[in-house]
């Protein structure tokens, strides 16, 4: 993995690669953005050019050892720190901090990676800012998270912070297709539909992903029409899929954003993320009062926020999502109050916890 293999981040390199030039990499970097679109791929690139030895050109050669180590995940100066199911747990942070009281065995810098570091407990966030506030020498924290906000105040001012910016949809096709042979129009549907994250559209190649996708949709889309006991039925068979739910609300976001451009500019269908419903998104939109549509949408933020800092209930926060969802519309109904505030009340997150 090299800089050179890194697509659609240009201005990040390229920051990295003058610091490298003129010897002026900080001690911690914080690498922000959405997921799959390059924080990860990008840190261990850097830790492959700082290791390298012949990176004469401002990039790795690939060929040395140290690089073939590094491409191996064998090399004793790479330190790459996971959750370990929902969370970072105050043990990885002991280990680090044992680990650290020693020189770099190989290389010339020794490189931590913290990938989601949002996802430490607070016991290991603070074990981890004892370390970057006295860092040992000849090592480089690099930390990736969503956006500095979902890491402690006191940590992410020890950090440089480099936003990474959601891809194109055209890098994302173009990149299908060279690489992945996808057929062009594939490409361009599966790069609408990624987001941003590369790691999205890779994820929906496979057509079984699609067709969830696609189920989840026309799940929502009916949610106001069905039974409220045949609600609960829903939460719990889509609760009991092995997908994340974090990633299936996002689809629902840009479905969301769908209605309200089939609201907006019903007669062009172009600007649709959701091509492959078309026919469907104009009758479902005619059944939602527009106003409705961006309070949805922050209340599908919100349970997204949610989801990352608390161990919730995925079908009781499936449930609760689904009996706003079929409030009814207009001035008089609930949702003439945006929803997001209900998400921080406590009596909603008892519901959400079961």
């Amino acid at each position: 993995m090299s800089f050179a293999e890194i697509i659609g981040q240009d201005r990040v390199i390229r920051l990295l690669r003058q610091a490298l030039r003129h010897g002026r990499l900080p001690h911690a970097l914080l690498f922000t953005g959405l997921d799959g679109v390059g924080k990860r791929r990008t840190a261990l690139a850097l830790a492959r050019v700082l290791n390298c030895e012949s990176a004469s050109s401002g990039d790795s050669c690939d060929r040395c050892l140290s690089c073939r180590k590094m491409a191996s995940g064998n090399h004793p100066d790479l330190l790459l720190v996971e959750r370990e199911g929902q969370f970072i747990r105050i043990d990885r942070i002991r280990d680090l901090q044992r680990r650290l009281r020693f020189r770099p065995l190989e290389g010339r810098r020794r490189v931590i990676l913290i990938h989601e570091a949002e996802t430490m407990r607070t016991e290991a966030a603070n074990a981890l800012l004892k370390i970057l506030e006295e860092p040992p020498p000849d090592n480089l924290f690099i930390l990736t998270a969503p956006d500095s906000t979902a890491l402690l105040p006191t940590i992410a001012s020890r950090c440089l912070c480099l936003r990474f910016q959601p891809l194109t949809r055209a890098a994302i096709a173009a990149h299908l297709a060279a690489v992945h042979a996808v057929p062009p129009d594939r490409a361009d549907l599966v790069a609408a539909l990624a987001g941003g994250s590369l790691s999205r559209a890779l994820t929906l190649l496979d057509e079984d992903e699609l067709n969830r996708r696609r189920q989840i949709l026309e799940t929502i889309a009916r949610i106001r029409e069905i039974a409220p006991s045949e609600v609960l039925a829903v939460a719990e068979k889509w609760s009991g899929e092995k997908g994340d739910l974090s990633e299936d609300l996002e689809w629902v976001k840009m479905w969301a954003r769908d209605l309200l451009v089939a609201h907006l500019e019903a007669a062009r269908t172009e600007t649709l993320i959701n091509q492959d419903l078309s026919d469907e998104l104009g009758a479902v939109a005619a059944r939602f009062d527009p106003r409705d549509i961006p309070r949805l949408f922050d209340t599908l933020c919100a349970l997204q926020r949610a989801l990352r800092h608390q161990h919730l209930n995925k079908r009781s926060s499936l449930e609760a999502l689904f009996f706003a969802l079929r409030a009814g519309t207009g001035k008089d109904s609930p949702w003439h109050e945006p929803l997001l505030p209900a998400l921080e009340r406590e009596p909603f997150m008892r519901v959400i916890h079961g």
